[in-house]
């Protein structure tokens, strides 16, 4: 039996019911004039994944998505399948907590008509999903029949979560496959997870594997749709990265959709099997720099609010990748760049914030702040008292940066982005009201090394030092003091803050590795010399013990922070839920 499968791989936008079901409606046409027997959407692509509690507590929103769905989403199935994800709800019952009852649901129609509602099942309730919070699970697990133009296929719809069953004690899939369906069809909202370095760890190999696993398991072809662009959790910017995949009984990969953009494929099965594809080409610092570029570009179009892009350069690395990303994501032509230098820039790092500015042809505009800085010291110990610490005079520079940026960010109605990366942020080692202020900040979930490898990328990419060689030959230093450097080793705080962060392990358990030469190498690439050679095991329990401190000690900083953009498996936000008020120290 043959079943031609049209993959719509769209960009929905979070509470435009309008906008979706434009791009809903649109994918239901192109599937119909490629005579494909059924289309297929992402989860809650009718209202967008990542909503705020005002609108799923909004009964006109909820009433809203629930009419398009039934007076123009299923009547334009005439002549076709569709699987679409929206808002399912109850307003005649409550939650045991309060508030109605609320479903994260797939309408599959045919012919102009309902044929079943799906409830997901298996609510996760980690990281920034809170399905468990806003949801009632489903646990009906009922096929549904399918006509094609050769027959009837008999269908099983996961949402999301239901796919991932190890560890539940429910399993739809299982239950699918005992009542004999002839193909699984799984649709998602599943972010962008980078990869290790030097490793295929990401989460589009964690789907791969998945999938391959529940068709070893259960011997039935597999279409897994994925939503593409970028939600929020007001912390958090999320990007989601497509790359939509379907799988035959045999376990041959046979459609693969692009990574970070729109798509829309057609997959022809026949009794489960069709045509292999090649696998898609992985290049790790690539995936993470088109993760940020499309992320900065959606959210600035998807806010809308917004006419230019501004971003600070100081002839520093992680500012010279935050500019190639914006370029990159935004063009010339909304990009601004600005240098504000005080009298500890050294005229090497600003002519080097020049060339950066030269190379991508962008708008350069130089703010010189020392008599600023001077003005404001000379107020200060006027009205106050002479000023004691001299971190308060870094500081100072920092945040008059910050002021002038964000009023050119209000006169110009602009975007400003943050450069601070994770290892600078996780420390403290940045400026609050300083050079943390902005909308978005796009670096803030890499660690420094990996700026380094993306600036790499970056002049790879272009096949040209893009980003000047001077610029990756520095020596890290924010320049706010005389002959001031950076207090860190970056290829090892880098990965030790990513451990502490990213995989939850705390100075103990990090003392552990490094005492049984257990700690990841390609993490802690340290050019070419072992990281036992550099650290005895006194300066390594010294070191970790020291940032733990700083770690804890900088939350009220990061909490104020703009939002991130999240590419790792737990970025600062409300993807890493913290609280300022911690005694614990750590052993």
């Amino acid at each position: 039996m043959k079943l031609k499968v049209s993959l719509a791989q769209i960009n929905p936008t979070s509470g435009d019911v309008s906008g979706n079901r434009k791009k809903i409606l649109e994918g239901i046409e192109q599937a119909r004039t490629e005579a494909c027997d059924l289309v297929v959407f992402p989860e809650m692509c009718l209202t967008g994944y990542c909503l705020d509690e005002k609108l799923l507590n909004n009964h006109g929103f909820l009433e809203e998505n629930q009419r398009v769905l039934k007076e123009e989403i299923v009547p334009a199935s005439k002549g076709i399948g569709v699987i679409v994800g929206f808002l399912d709800s109850d307003a005649g019952r409550s939650r045991p907590e309060g508030g109605m009852i609320r479903y994260n649901a797939a309408a599959v129609a045919q012919d102009g008509q309902l044929l079943q509602v799906v409830h997901k099942r298996l609510l996760p309730g980690y990281r920034y999903f809170d399905d468990k919070r806003y949801f009632t699970a489903g646990r009906e697990v009922e096929p549904v029949s399918i006509e094609t133009t050769d027959g009837t296929a008999s269908i099983g719809v996961l949402i999301c979560e239901d796919l991932w069953e190890a560890g539940y004690d429910f399993k739809p899939c299982a239950l699918y496959r005992e009542k004999k369906v002839d193909y699984l069809f799984s649709i998602n909202a599943s972010p962008f997870v980078g990869s290790g370095p030097g490793q295929r760890d990401g989460k589009r190999f964690e789907r791969a594997e998945l999938i391959r696993e529940q068709i070893r398991r259960y011997g039935v072809a597999i279409v897994y749709l994925n939503t593409v662009g970028v939600g929020d959790n007001g912390k958090n910017v999320i990007p989601f990265d497509g790359m939509s995949v379907a799988y035959g009984s045999d376990g041959q990969l046979v459609g693969a959709l692009k990574q970070f953009d729109e798509d829309q494929q057609t997959v022809c099965f026949e009794n489960g099997r069709a045509e292999a594809v090649k696998e898609p080409e992985f290049d790790r610092e690539e995936e993470i720099f088109q993760a940020l570029v499309m992320a900065v570009r959606d959210y600035y179009d998807k806010v809308g609010i917004f006419r230019r892009v501004l971003e600070t350069v100081s002839g520093g690395i992680d500012s010279a990748l935050g500019t190639a990303i914006a370029y990159q994501a935004v063009g010339r032509e909304l990009l601004s760049i600005y240098n504000l230098p005080s009298r500890y820039n050294s005229e090497q790092s600003q002519g080097l914030a020049r060339q950066l500015a030269e190379n991508f042809d962008l708008p350069y505009q130089v703010i010189p702040i020392q008599d600023m800085v001077d003005q404001v010291v000379k107020d200060f110990e006027q009205h106050l008292r002479p000023i004691q610490s001299p971190i308060t005079v870094e500081n100072l520079q920092a945040r008059i940066r910050g002021l002038i940026m964000m009023a050119e960010s209000n006169d110009q109605n602009a975007l400003l982005l943050s450069n601070g990366n994770e290892t600078e942020i996780a420390l403290g080692y940045t400026t609050l009201y300083g050079d943390m202020v902005g909308g978005l900040s796009v670096i803030g979930d890499l660690p420094k090394p990996d700026v380094y490898r993306l600036a790499g990328y970056v002049n790879r990419k272009w096949d040209r030092p893009m980003i000047p060689e001077g610029i990756l030959e520095a020596i890290p230093s924010a320049e706010l003091s005389q002959d001031q450097v950076d207090p860190f080793d970056y290829q090892v705080v880098g990965p030790v803050v990513s451990d502490f962060v990213e995989k939850g392990l705390g100075p103990r358990d990090l003392l552990l590795s490094f005492k049984q030469q257990e700690l990841d190498e390609t993490e802690y690439s340290l050019e070419g010399k072992n990281i036992y050679e550099r650290y005895s095991c006194d300066q390594f329990e010294k070191l970790i013990g020291e940032l733990f401190g700083q770690l804890n000690r900088s939350v009220y900083k990061r909490l104020q922070g703009a939002p991130i953009v999240a590419v790792s498996r737990r970025a600062f936000g409300f993807d890493l839920r913290e609280t300022i008020i911690n005694g614990w120290i750590g052993d």
